[in-house]
């Protein structure tokens, strides 16, 4: 397997990963977002993970100390 589809192998790999953490984050009431918008678990894999992703990550916790949301922003350079 050559170095290219090594890596896309890798990301989609990452990526169902993170849908499934997402997934049964999501089923425990954790809101997921993606600029602002809420999104399913596998809207937000799709987006934010990928290889030079400009995304960042959010963790929103509850009073309880519980995450409540997470929330990805893109990142921009200036």
């Amino acid at each position: 397997m050559n170095e290219e589809n090594r890596k896309i192998k890798e990301l989609e790999t990452s990526r169902a990963r993170m849908q499934k953490l997402w997934s049964q984050m999501q089923a425990c009431g954790v809101e997921l977002y993606v600029d602002g918008k809420a999104v399913s678990s596998g809207e937000a894999a799709a987006r934010t993970v990928r290889e030079n992703s400009p995304y960042m990550a959010d963790y929103v916790m509850g009073e309880n100390g519980i995450i409540r949301q997470i929330r990805f922003d893109r990142v921009t350079r200036r």
